[in-house]
């Protein structure tokens, strides 16, 4: 699933670099030949790829087509609807500090766009299926952390206000696009503050809870850390 959606973010950041450069938006053949050198890369640079059951190379092939072509389509009505919306980076890199004694943050995000006064960032997610309440509110941390890094160039670029996004393109025959702008409240940012200062006292202090769950899977340190 991760060589997955890294391939599929390489394709989708094809499509964004075109519109960053006003130049025509690629066809959805454009973007499955980005997925397919991507893809490449990414199956050489991990030990092993697993399939599910019932999937292969072959089919997350046709799969990846498919949620191209109704990320492509998607791109192309968002773009109708609102002609202003201009992009200001991808794949954007940026640290910034979210407490004192704390080492940097380092976030990556997918897309940022000014529109009018707002400057929008959009993380783009691959999913088995269409996001819940519940889903929304396990990745909220990570967009509390993009509106906190973010306010310098909100600032630098004169906008009033971050509107944090998730596009979700989902994994299904018929892909759907969700588009969620949920809300944080200074209750969450103040909760994300304590998990990160809780957390790096214990580093400091060497306390690794040990902690299994779906993440062991695919985790590079499930060796050292399961001892198996």
């Amino acid at each position: 699933s991760l060589a997955f959606g890294g391939a599929f973010h390489r394709a989708a950041e094809t499509l964004q670099q075109a519109r960053m450069e006003g130049a025509a938006i690629p066809a959805v053949e454009s973007l499955l030949a980005s997925y397919d050198d991507a893809w490449k890369e990414e199956v050489g640079k991990a030990p092993e790829i697993q399939h599910a059951r019932d999937e292969d190379a072959v089919s997350l092939r046709e799969m990846a087509n498919r949620m191209l072509a109704a990320y492509h389509q998607h791109v192309l009505d968002a773009a109708a609807q609102s002609a202003s919306m201009q992009i200001i980076a991808i794949e954007h890199a940026h640290r910034f500090n979210l407490l004192p004694d704390v080492p940097p943050i380092e976030m990556r995000l997918d897309l940022l766009e000014l529109a009018g006064q707002d400057l929008v960032v959009t993380d783009i997610k691959t999913s088995r299926s269409r996001w819940n309440d519940t889903k929304v509110q396990e990745h909220l941390p990570q967009l509390v952390l993009y509106s906190y890094g973010l306010m310098p160039l909100l600032r630098e670029l004169g906008a009033s206000r971050i509107v944090p996004r998730f596009l979700i393109v989902t994994k299904a025959k018929k892909p759907t696009i969700q588009v969620l702008e949920p809300k944080a409240s200074q209750e969450d940012v103040d909760r994300l503050k304590r998990l990160v200062s809780e957390t790096w006292d214990a580093i400091l202090k060497e306390v690794f809870v040990q902690r299994e769950g779906w993440g062991c899977a695919q985790c590079p340190y499930r060796g050292r850390c399961l001892g198996r």
